[in-house]
């Protein structure tokens, strides 16, 4: 007659359980990365980020361009900064605008900072006829931002705005992308979650305050706001948007 062995049993039951343990925590990792990377946007983007030096070079001149026309009306502000390091050709931009409705528009591309804005409301078609030239130029970019609130302007609003009827197809084909981790993720704890520390930001990343600080005439503090939010976003994606998708 067989006899079993009741410690043996029970050894093969615990080495049995704890596998199933270790798989199924690989396997809830595992889709939580799939589910990160899907989260985020297409898993193709590793290939329609590729560019090269010649391409960035053609697009910044030709930005570039429409903001030295823009100056000359003399309706529209601008300012322009470089940025050191290094920055591999890929085709993407960091946006932001500032204001409601908008009245300051930031952007990266490569190591080139723009900053487009009015000090009056009455010339803001003319501010919103250089942004849009600006976007078709980005129109094969992907358009990097830290909110819903620029996809909401541009797809939604801002196409009502300006005279060309076509413009209403051009703006729903834009590639905005929102980098935020969660619904209401802030600037400065995601950088913190980084080990990054955060831009000096004279409003103390209040944005509430916009219109209040326009009607006063404090633009140079809306515009460093609006750099802290740039740069900010720009270290998010570079630290956490990019790793993502470039396993």
């Amino acid at each position: 007659m067989e006899r079993f062995d009741n410690n043996k049993i029970n050894n093969k039951e615990k080495k049995v359980n704890i596998t199933k343990s270790i798989t199924s925590t690989i396997k809830t990792e595992v889709e939580s990365k799939i589910g990160q990377i899907l989260n985020y946007g297409t898993l193709g983007m590793n290939f329609g980020l590729r560019s090269d030096q010649k391409e960035i070079k053609y697009l910044i001149n030709a930005i570039n361009e429409v903001v030295l026309r823009a100056k000359e009306g003399d309706t529209v502000k601008t300012r322009q900064f470089e940025l050191k390091g290094k920055f591999p050709p890929y085709k993407y931009a960091i946006i932001d605008l500032e204001g409601d409705p908008p009245k300051f528009f930031g952007l990266v591309v490569s190591n080139q900072v723009y900053q487009i804005f009015v000090t009056k409301t009455k010339y803001l078609l003319d501010f919103y006829e250089t942004v849009w030239k600006i976007l078709n130029l980005l129109i094969n970019f992907y358009l990097f931002t830290f909110s819903n609130h620029e996809a909401r302007f541009f797809k939604k609003i801002l196409p009502f705005k300006l005279k060309e009827a076509n413009d209403k197809l051009f703006f729903q084909v834009l590639k905005i992308v929102n980098v935020q981790k969660r619904n209401f993720e802030g600037l400065v704890p995601a950088l913190y979650s980084l080990n990054e520390r955060s831009y000096h930001d004279p409003l103390l990343r209040n944005s509430k305050n916009i219109e209040l600080h326009f009607k006063n005439g404090d633009y140079y503090l809306i515009m460093e706001h609006n750099k802290s939010c740039l740069l900010s976003t720009l270290k998010i994606v570079q630290k956490r948007y990019l790793k993502l998708h470039f396993l």
